[in-house]
């Protein structure tokens, strides 16, 4: 009798260590794959024009996309983007796209352009900063590339993560920029 308690105390060792060897395989397997999920990067949604882009600091929404001729002569063609801009924020904004700044980048043909110069419509003047909740119609404007051949360009707009209390100084600040949304089409005007 104690021969068969002996192989019946084995077995159940077996058994047991058999399936705490699964279920840490598992829960291994599984911890992998969110790592590389979260590592993976993804494509940021699509948006159309005057859909609005919570960018953390700023929400913005594109009205239009349009490719305008020089402002003097001897210099580029323009490619202007007629925004809305709204402080989310509950003070005036100096950074409005966050600092170092991070506006909507322009790419056309795999190419990245440099970033825009922003305008106020209201003025004609240089955006210095944003008030909160008061909404203003900017125009970021860029100076087409000479080799650049008209046709789809794609927008990438980057959102701040605000976080409350940081890990470092245990104070309120802005981190991090992600894409979050890509808007892709023809400007209009183009040949």
């Amino acid at each position: 009798m104690t021969e068969t308690r002996r192989t019946s105390l084995f077995r159940r060792l077996r058994l047991r260590l058999a399936a705490s060897i699964g279920v840490a395989a598992a829960v291994l397997v599984g911890l992998w794959l969110q790592v590389e999920e979260a590592r993976a990067p993804r494509d940021p949604p699509e948006v159309a024009a005057g859909e609005p882009v919570d960018l953390g600091r700023v929400e913005i929404t594109p009205l239009a996309l349009t490719l305008a001729p020089p402002r003097r002569e001897g210099e580029p063609e323009r490619l202007l983007l007629r925004a809305r801009l709204l402080n989310l924020t509950g003070e005036s904004q100096v950074a409005v796209f966050g600092f170092p700044p991070h506006p909507p980048a322009l790419a056309a043909g795999g190419v990245a352009w440099p970033e825009p110069e922003i305008t106020l419509d209201r003025d004609g003047e240089l955006l210095v900063q944003l008030h909160p909740r008061l909404a203003e119609r900017v125009t970021l404007a860029w100076q087409v590339p000479p080799d650049w051949q008209p046709g789809p360009v794609s927008l990438t707009f980057h959102r701040q993560t605000f976080k409350l209390r940081d890990n470092l100084y245990g104070k309120a600040s802005w981190l991090l920029f992600q894409p979050v949304a890509r808007m892709s089409m023809v400007p209009e005007g183009a040949p």
